[in-house]
C-alpha cells in the first residue's frame, strides 16, 4: 500500500478553509486572497522596478517569489506615491500568480490620517480593474495602545472583515525602546498576520540567525497568547548572505512559520534571490492550508493543545488518538475524552491489531504521552480508511465487503497525505515526529474518507 502518495486538496476544502475575501469597494470584483503559498520579497517607494514590468515579474516567477510587499506611501507622502507604475505592477504580477501587498511606514502621530492613505490603497484599482491583496501596516514609532488601536481601527472599519491585512512590527526581541509598547493583543485583534521585522545583522551585534528566528516566533506566539496566530517572518537581506540567509530558512521551517520573506538593503542580490529560490526546500508546499485545518480542528474542539502555545511541537499518541476519534464520530464524545478511552473505539473502528502492537508490552501512559512518528500515524489512519465502509455510530461500523473473486481496494493509500519537505528524504519523513500541524492536515484531509 503506497499510504504516502500525495493527496492533492480540493479546491472547494481549501477555498473554504482560508476563507477567501471581498473587496471592500467592489463586491462585484474578485476580491483579494492575502499572502500566497511561497517567498516574498520587499521593494520601498525609491526602487519601483523600471522598464518592462512583465519581464521583471517573469524572473520573480522563475526564482518562485510568490510575494511583492510594495511600498505605496509614508506619513509624510501622498497615499499613492507612484499610482501609474503600481498599477502596472499589480496588472504584471497577477498575470504571473504574484501577489502585491501595499505597506506603508506609518509614524502615527496622525493615526487617522497613517489609515487613510492603506486605506486607498486598498480601494485602488488597476487598468484592469485589479485590486491589491493585502495591506501591510509598517509600525516602528508611537507604539502606544492608543494609537495603534485607533490606526488599526480605522482600517479595519474601512476595508472590512475579510480584507487581508497584515502587522509589521519588530521582533520582541529587538532591544529597541518602543517594542516594549508594542500592544500584541490589540494587533492580533485587528491583523490576520503578524510580521515580526526579524533582523539578525545589527551594526550592534551579529547575532545567531538560526536561534534568534526561532526565538521571535516563539515570543510571538506567547505574546498574542494563542499557537494559531499566522506568523509571517520578515528575513534581514541588509548585508547578509547565504551563510545566514539558510539557517534563516530552515529556522521558520523548525519553528512553522506559514511563509518568510526578505527586506534587502536597496534591491535583492543575485545571491539572496537563489536563497529565496530554495524555499521550498524548507517550507511545506501547503503552509497556509496547514494552519486553517489547526485553526478548524481547535475552533470545533477536536484539537485542544498545545498547551505551550507552540504548534511546532510534537502531539502525543494519546492526542492524536482522541483527534482521531473526534473526527470519525463528531459531536458523539466530549472533548475531555482521553488518549486511553480512544484506543479501544479506534480498535473497533479497525486500527486495532496495528494501535495493539505499538502498545503491546509497555507501560500504556508513557505510550500515549511519548510523541507519535508520521509513519505510525498514517498507518493508523491507513488501517481505519481502509476497514472503514459506513460509519455510523459507536458500535455500529459497517466494513465494506468485496464481491467473491473481487480483490479489495486499499483507499488509505490514495486519501493520506505524508507532511512534507523537499529537503528531507522519505525515511526522514516517515521517522519525524508529528507535530500539531502535521496532525491537523493527516487528520482534516483523510476527514471525509473516514466518515
Amino acid at each position: 500500500m503506497q499510504i504516502f502518495r500525495r493527496l492533492i486538496v480540493s479546491v472547494a476544502l481549501a477555498t473554504s478553509l482560508l476563507g477567501l475575501s471581498v473587496s471592500p469597494s467592489d463586491a462585484s470584483t474578485k476580491g483579494p486572497e492575502g499572502l500566497a503559498d511561497g517567498p516574498g520579497i520587499w521593494v520601498n517607494m525609491w526602487n519601483y522596478p523600471q522598464g518592462d514590468v512583465k519581464a521583471y515579474c517573469e524572473s520573480l516567477h522563475a526564482k518562485g517569489i510568490r510575494n511583492i510587499f510594495l511600498q505605496t506611501s509614508r506619513s509624510n507622502t501622498e497615499a499613492i506615491t507612484h499610482p501609474e507604475q503600481l498599477g502596472a505592477l499589480i496588472d504584471a504580477s497577477h498575470f504571473y500568480k504574484i501577489r502585491v501587498i501595499a505597506w506603508s511606514f506609518a509614524e502615527l502621530t496622525n493615526p487617522s490620517s497613517d489609515a487613510d492613505k492603506l486605506i486607498a490603497a486598498a480601494r485602488f484599482l488597476s487598468p484592469t480593474g485589479q485590486h491589491l491583496d493585502a495591506l501591510a501596516a509598517n509600525m516602528e514609532k508611537n507604539l502606544d495602545q492608543v494609537k495603534v488601536e485607533s490606526y488599526s481601527k480605522r482600517m479595519r472599519d474601512a476595508v472590512g472583515a475579510n480584507f487581508p491585512m497584515v502587522a509589521v512590527v519588530y521582533s520582541p526581541l529587538n532591544g529597541a525602546p518602543q517594542v516594549a509598547h508594542i500592544p500584541w493583543k490589540t494587533l492580533d485583534h485587528y491583523y490576520d498576520v503578524i510580521a515580526p521585522m526579524n533582523y539578525w545583522n545589527s551594526k550592534y551585534k551579529k547575532l545567531d540567525a538560526y536561534d534568534y528566528t526561532v526565538s521571535t516566533v516563539r515570543r510571538v506566539r506567547e505574546l498574542c497568547g494563542r499557537p494559531d496566530v499566522e506568523i509571517h517572518v520578515i528575513g534581514d537581506g541588509m548585508g547578509t548572505h547565504a551563510d545566514t540567509i539558510v539557517p534563516f530558512f530552515k529556522a521558520c521551517q523548525d519553528a512553522e512559520v506559514t511563509s518568510a520573506s526578505i527586506y534587502p538593503n536597496y534591491k535583492m542580490t543575485a545571491e539572496q534571490m537563489d536563497c529565496a529560490s530554495q524555499y521550498s526546500n524548507y517550507f511545506p508546499v501547503n503552509s497556509r492550508f496547514r494552519l486553517a485545518a489547526f485553526k478548524q480542528l481547535r475552533k470545533q474542539g477536536s484539537l485542544k493543545g498545545p498547551d505551550n502555545n507552540d504548534p511546532s511541537s510534537a502531539i502525543s499518541r494519546g492526542e492524536f488518538y482522541s483527534l482521531l476519534v473526534h473526527q470519525l464520530y463528531p459531536n458523539k464524545f466530549g472533548q475531555d475524552l482521553t488518549g486511553a478511552q480512544a484506543m479501544p473505539i479506534l480498535s473497533k473502528a479497525g486500527a486495532g491489531n496495528y494501535i495493539a502492537q505499538l502498545t503491546e508490552g509497555g507501560d500504556l501512559e508513557a505510550v500515549l504521552r511519548s510523541p507519535i512518528t508520521s509513519s505510525e500515524a498514517l498507518q493508523v489512519v491507513a488501517k481505519l480508511i481502509d476497514k472503514n465502509g459506513e460509519l455510523a455510530a459507536p458500535g455500529e461500523i459497517k466494513v465494506a465487503t468485496p464481491a467473491p473473486g473481487v480483490k479489495k481496494h486499499s483507499r488509505g493509500g490514495a486519501w493520506l497525505v505524508q507532511p512534507a519537505y523537499a529537503a528531507e528524504g522519505k525515511t526522514a519523513q516517515s521517522t519525524r515526529a508529528v507535530n500539531y500541524l502535521d496532525a491537523a492536515q493527516i487528520v482534516l484531509q483523510a476527514s471525509s474518507a473516514l466518515r
